[in-house]
């Protein structure tokens, strides 16, 4: 999982944080066993899909069928995609204000101060970005075998976490 401007550690550390917080809405009674199955998906990520399509133990001797499993697997291609849109925003801006930044150096007149540098403006993902973080989340989850309920509580909690504008 890894983003050419992320390193795989950083990649991996946002989707376990992002796949938290949804399960805080989502099945926040699985947070007590986030860590271990995020280290454990994370070290076999098939093995530990592939015994949750099959309701057998995870390798800590978990025998339920957890959504934290899934919900890692959604975030995955989630935080691909908010790499590219954060990345495409962050070069978009310094297109667009690296002249005025430049600008701000002038001074017109001789007693005029440049102007104090404006505090960065707030990045928020678009509602047309929020549905495309959704429906990939809700794909991912229909793609692993989750039913159409839990896939849309899994891609609801997690665009709910995102900030929208």
């Amino acid at each position: 999982m890894g983003n050419d401007a992320m390193s795989g550690d950083e990649a991996r550390a946002l989707a376990s944080e992002l796949a938290a917080l949804s399960l805080e809405d989502a099945a926040p009674e699985e947070l007590v066993l986030f860590p271990e199955v995020a280290e454990e998906y994370f070290r076999d990520p098939d093995g530990v899909l592939n015994a949750q399509g099959r309701d057998e133990a995870v390798g800590f001797g978990l025998d339920v069928a957890m959504l934290t499993p899934y919900a890692l697997a959604v975030v995955v291609p989630v935080i691909r995609f908010l790499a590219s849109v954060v990345e495409e925003t962050a070069k978009e801006e310094v297109r667009t204000s690296l002249s005025e930044r430049i600008r701000k150096l002038f001074r017109r007149d001789a007693d005029e101060q440049p102007e104090a540098d404006d505090a960065a403006p707030a990045f928020a993902l678009s509602r047309e970005q929020a549905r495309a973080v959704r429906q990939t989340a809700f794909d991912q989850a229909r793609g692993l075998g989750v039913d159409d309920a839990r896939a849309g509580l899994l891609a609801d909690s997690l665009v709910g976490r995102l900030v929208v504008g």
